[in-house]
């Protein structure tokens, strides 16, 4: 950005259930401590849009202040899609204004830009997979100029289930995939699928660098469960294979997410994290970053 590069992270997965929503959520409240931090809900489904600011009680957004900023969000057209729309309209000039209306700030450090249903329309072929390729560098660079936003240090992409091209240009542009897996027979042949199928359809670029972690693992007597374990090490053996077979760059992260059931009231605005999750995402951004950063 202003003074330096901005790290893109993003999570995927497209098993749903495994929490990637959350933990992506999480992540940045996390990272904001420290440091300016970008949100971008990039699912059509609007998961961590609706996540964060919709209330299950009543259905209605927690605050007026954000219902008013997002309609007018989608009036202006300032969206991610009206973004990808004006960056594809054949123009050799990306003519998208940033006002305030492109991103909502939570806080000095949090900044969101939520989904919306048009997003829908990346999964089709109405756009060409290679133009839109260098799009999600392009949108940053139109934030990284405007003067009332801050030089964000990191970018997470909450990514949709399926593949569009939306997550093309997201995942040749990132410095790191985050896949979470749950302690379930789908752990590391759900991964191997998911890398598989990540490195053909990226082709010919590379894959990026890849994190795997444990998510919802089941706590027993101060570690985890022997059925968690084993499914564990799993994975750390498919990692081991799809190194030594692809060279591929993947890592699995050493810090598990314990499973709890009000871990999701944490998301919503004011939501407050249970002890001890604020160490246990600490030590796993801190897991995250170093690998991220490492040549």
């Amino acid at each position: 950005m202003r003074n330096g590069r901005t790290t893109i992270i993003a999570t995927v997965n497209f098993k749903g259930g495994v929490g990637k929503t959350t933990i992506t959520w999480l992540l940045a409240r996390c990272a904001a401590k420290d440091q300016p931090v970008l949100v971008v809900d990039g699912d059509a489904q609007m998961s961590l849009t609706t996540a964060v600011e919709l209330a299950e009680e009543t259905g209605r957004w927690h605050s007026d202040e954000f219902e008013q900023w997002f309609h007018q969000h989608k009036e202006q057209k300032k969206s991610l899609f009206h973004a990808l729309e004006r960056f594809t309209d054949g123009s050799q000039h990306f003519d998208f204004p940033v006002n305030h209306y492109v991103a909502y700030k939570f806080n000095e450090n949090l900044w969101f830009v939520p989904a919306t249903p048009d997003l829908y329309w990346t999964t089709l072929e109405v756009f060409d997979r290679d133009r839109v390729r260098n799009f999600i560098p392009a949108f940053l660079r139109k934030l990284c100029h405007a003067s009332f936003l801050p030089d964000f240090r990191y970018c997470l992409f909450d990514c949709p289930p399926s593949f569009s091209h939306l997550s093309f240009s997201i995942l040749t542009n990132c410095d790191l995939i985050l896949v979470p897996v749950n302690p379930d027979v789908f752990a590391d042949r759900g991964l191997r699928i998911l890398v598989e199928g990540l490195v053909l359809v990226l082709d010919p670029h590379p894959l990026p660098k890849v994190a795997v972690l444990m998510n919802r693992a089941r706590p027993y007597r101060g570690t985890f469960t022997r059925e968690t374990l084993e499914f564990w090490q799993l994975v750390e053996d498919e990692c081991e294979r799809l190194r030594a077979e692809r060279s591929l760059c993947i890592r699995p992260l050493s810090t598990f997410i314990p499973d709890r059931v009000d871990i999701k009231r944490a998301i919503p605005r004011g939501g407050t994290l249970p002890e001890p999750y604020p160490r246990i995402f600490a030590n796993l951004w801190g897991e995250i970053v170093s690998f991220a950063q490492e040549r």
